[in-house]
């Protein structure tokens, strides 16, 4: 770490156990996130400013004025611009220690495979079953974790995948869910931006190799508070993820049992 580096990221390394070396894992990683949204933009804040060193980011579409209850890595002056390149200039300028990669494309697998080149984690936030399914397909067939975040209304839940250990997204939801509007939901910035926290840290505990990960699903009400985890657990007959457990069951670093 450079002096510089080092202050930046002098509070976090003051916590307990997390060293030089967690933060220069992180510095060394590379994430593909899909979405950046209110949820995928509290994620990408929460990686830059933890110091993770290459952010691939991807999302389709420019900035809308209803965006703006919940996308804090956007802002008014942005409005009819695209939202990933608009993300990639405020994370840069948040961080001159992060380096950017911006993709305004949909989320489809002849776009994603080329972008899995030296990526550590993939991290699904996006908003429809289809983009959460094609995520979960191809980061099982680089053998790259995924980290899947969501949210409706009030209620949110997170989940990262290790398929040897936890099983894959296929395997918890092997069906497809019934049709509905992707738009068509309420969204909260503020519950947005606590679960999108809530998965930077599982984020950066995975690429680190610090603390213990939940290896569970969490789920959240904003309703009234109410926190409740359930154990994944693998499908060995899941046609997504039953070869894909090479490299898989921890990080590069091996830290996490």
């Amino acid at each position: 770490m450079t002096p510089d580096e080092r202050e930046r990221y002098k509070r976090q390394l003051m916590s307990a156990g997390f060293t030089d070396e967690h933060q220069e894992r992180l510095r060394s990683s590379t994430v593909l996130l899909a979405g950046i949204g209110g949820l995928g933009g509290a994620l990408a804040y929460g990686l830059a400013a933890a110091g993770v060193g290459k952010i691939k980011l991807i999302h389709a579409g420019r900035l809308t004025e209803s965006n703006l209850n919940r996308q804090t890595l956007m802002q008014e002056s942005a409005l009819g611009e695209s939202r990933v390149f608009e993300a990639k200039r405020r994370l840069e300028a948040f961080s001159r220690f992060v380096t950017v990669e911006a993709h305004d494309a949909d989320v489809t697998e002849a776009v994603l495979h080329p972008l899995m080149e030296g990526v550590d984690l993939v991290i699904d936030a996006r908003h429809n079953f289809p983009e959460r399914k094609t995520l979960n397909a191809v980061a099982m067939a680089h053998a790259t974790a995924l980290l899947f975040a969501a949210m409706d209304d009030l209620a949110a839940q997170m989940a990262l995948f290790r398929p040897s250990v936890t099983g894959c997204l296929a395997c918890l939801y092997p069906d497809d869910p019934p049709e509905w509007d992707p738009f068509g939901f309420a969204v909260f910035g503020a519950l947005a931006h606590a679960v999108g926290a809530m998965a930077a840290l599982e984020a950066i505990k995975y690429l680190s190799g610090f603390g213990r990960l939940a290896d569970r699903l969490v789920t959240m009400n904003g309703a009234d508070y109410r926190t409740a985890t359930y154990r994944l657990r693998p499908d060995p007959a899941c046609p997504v993820c039953r070869n894909a457990v090479a490299g898989i069951t921890t990080h590069r670093t091996g830290d996490h049992r």
